[in-house]
């Protein structure tokens, strides 16, 4: 399988065979001959991969009725794997919006448009949210959302996750994430792929 020009062999994909019987039918497009291991919950889907016992897992984050999946979304904070590819799968009743995780991130932009997530923590001063989010949008780049999580570790505290068009591999790119190294705690890449 060829994403954003990188080529992942994928033989086995991790799905959650104990959440929503839709999951299944969401892994079945993602490599035509793919094996499809079942797990029981998100994280040992996401463990799977991990630990190499699969290439790839699919995960839902994004439900049109209920929005984000905070289990999910807590996964992309905490653990190593890059999103390489979001599509979305019609279930009848709603859109959901499932990611591909691998091991191997995509190094570069995507040629038809790229999107990317990012998770970070702001300094406990004074402006520094207004700050990192004037930082991505003063590059030209579009914040498609924006939302936060309580931190596992620290009462009171909470982690931000944004998703945003554009190329953050690009000049404009650099300049925006050193703007915003300097206003954030922490800051991780969590994924780049073709925008849909």
């Amino acid at each position: 399988m060829v994403i954003n020009g990188n080529k992942i062999d994928i033989n086995r994909i991790a799905y959650c065979a104990g959440m929503d019987p839709e999951d299944y039918k969401a892994a079945c497009t993602v490599a035509e001959g793919a094996a499809k291991i079942d797990f029981p919950n998100y994280g040992q889907t996401y463990e799977a991969v991990v630990s190499g016992d699969c290439d790839v897992c699919v995960l839902p984050f994004e439900r049109s009725r209920s929005g984000k999946d905070n289990y999910v979304m807590d996964l992309f904070y905490s653990g190593s794997l890059s999103i390489v590819k979001v599509f979305k799968w019609n279930t009848g009743d709603e859109v959901v919006r499932y990611a591909v995780l691998s091991r191997t991130p995509n190094a570069s932009a995507c040629e038809e448009g790229s999107r990317f997530m990012m998770i970070f923590t702001v300094l406990n001063v004074q402006g520094s949210l207004v700050k990192a989010i004037n930082a991505i949008s003063s590059h030209g780049f579009n914040i498609r959302f924006l939302h936060t999580r309580p931190l596992s570790y620290e009462e009171w505290g909470y982690y931000f996750y944004i998703e945003c068009d554009g190329d953050d591999t690009s000049e404009e790119g650099k300049k925006m994430v050193a703007d915003l190294a300097a206003v954030c705690e922490t800051l991780k890449f969590v994924g780049r792929y073709p925008a849909k």
